[in-house]
């Protein structure tokens, strides 16, 4: 059979209070086009289906406009698994009638196997902390990290021996929302554990034919394996992932007559260790509206922008020898309302004697409370709830701790 792998569509992105409807609607009549062109039998998305837990109303109709388009195909059977991003109950509110339409949805971890015929899916969602291990007062970062890897790797080796049991011989696929380390980031992702401290070895992936994956945005192989794959986001999410070349996966298992279909470097070990064939190709995504990340010189700035695509939604850097406080004006009017400029960054030398330049604090001399702000601007989190949280800890911390 024919799968196709998706991941991380993030409706209801904005990009500095720019909407990406269109670009996310373009991407679905597209998607829909090729599961026809391409005769795909099961579609997987990897988790985000949403950018929110609670994401706009424009961005649910979508969805489920694309539900009702791929159900009237009744031809190909999707299975959705829930990312760091999404809701769990809010995808699964709707999972009863979409199986009705051989629509799987997994929102939460649990029981999580589905029969595709040719082949067994472990629909792995975004496991959270609580899902993995039970905090306990006093552990170290290490200690965290390691239990934290110990039950992913756990959480797989049940899955994937519940798979293999199913399948009798076929092909076993695994779903999975999460950092694998040696993957490439972007600045558009928030991480899963604060830290990072859910990261796990490739090895965690041992035994499955294929590896669907979400959360990075970056589509990419991983530790050099071909059936090991983050699909990436379908539009590019931050300026970070302006040259990306974003795509989908197309999975064909050994009983799948195409020979179109390539498996570069891998195909002799998966004959050889698996008795069974699993051939990929990479299908690039068709790009609605262009991010272009521009640097120009200041002396130069008109000539510098002159060829950038029309219509296109630019990050320009302007390299400079002292702070201009109109610089923003100077890069929109030299667009020249061919693009649009959605950021404007000061490239200024570096020197302990420019006057514009400041240290920047240590780390002693922030307060708690302004550390943690800090961090969640950095990761993008909305943290007004977890501000006041943390503010109710640290001050039971403060009331315990004698003086």
């Amino acid at each position: 059979m024919r799968i196709l792998h998706t991941a991380d569509w993030h409706l209801g992105a904005r990009l500095i209070e720019r909407d990406r409807l269109a670009e996310h609607a373009a991407f679905m009549d597209w998607l829909i086009e090729t599961i026809r062109s391409e005769k795909i039998d099961a579609m997987l998305v990897s988790g985000d289906v949403f950018d929110a837990a609670n994401p706009p109303q424009d961005a649910v109709a979508l969805y489920f406009d694309f539900i009702k388009r791929l159900a009237d195909l009744k031809t190909v059977k999707a299975i959705i698994t829930g990312g760091n991003h999404d809701s769990a109950s809010h995808l699964n509110a709707p999972r009863d009638l979409l199986k009705r339409f051989d629509v799987h949805v997994f929102g939460h971890s649990g029981d999580n196997l589905v029969d595709l015929g040719d082949c067994v899916v472990a629909a792995v969602p975004f496991l959270r902390e609580r899902d993995l291990r039970q905090a306990v007062g006093g552990e170290t970062l290490t200690t965290v990290h390691e239990q934290l890897r110990a039950a992913i790797k756990d959480h797989y080796s049940h899955q994937l021996a519940a798979a293999q049991s199913l399948a009798k011989g076929r092909p076993c696929i695994a779903m999975g929302h999460l950092t694998v380390m040696g993957a490439t980031t972007s600045d558009s992702e928030r991480d899963i554990h604060i830290g990072n401290l859910g990261s796990v070895g490739a090895d965690v992936f041992e035994g499955f034919d294929y590896t669907a994956l979400g959360h990075l945005h970056r589509p990419q192989r991983v530790a050099s394996k071909e059936t090991i794959r983050y699909s990436g986001s379908p539009i590019a999410l931050s300026f970070s992932e302006a040259a990306d070349t974003k795509s989908v996966v197309l999975i064909d298992t050994e009983n799948h007559s195409s020979a179109t279909i390539l498996l570069p470097s891998e195909a002799s070990n998966w004959q050889k260790n698996e008795g069974r064939r699993m051939a990929l190709k990479i299908l690039p995504i068709p790009v609605t509206r262009q991010l272009i990340r521009v640097k120009a010189a200041r002396a130069t700035l008109a000539a510098d922008l002159e060829n950038v695509p029309a219509g296109s939604w630019a990050e320009v850097t302007v390299k400079l020898d002292a702070p201009e406080p109109d610089l923003d004006r100077q890069v929109r009017e030299a667009a020249a309302n061919r693009f649009e400029v959605l950021k404007v960054l000061a490239d200024l030398p570096v020197s302990d004697t420019a006057p514009w330049q400041t240290k920047a604090p240590t780390l002693q001399d922030l307060q708690p409370r302004d550390v943690f702000r800090e961090l969640l601007t950095e990761k993008q989190i909305e943290g007004d709830e977890l501000s006041a949280v943390f503010d109710e800890l640290l001050a039971l911390r403060q009331h315990e701790t004698p003086n």
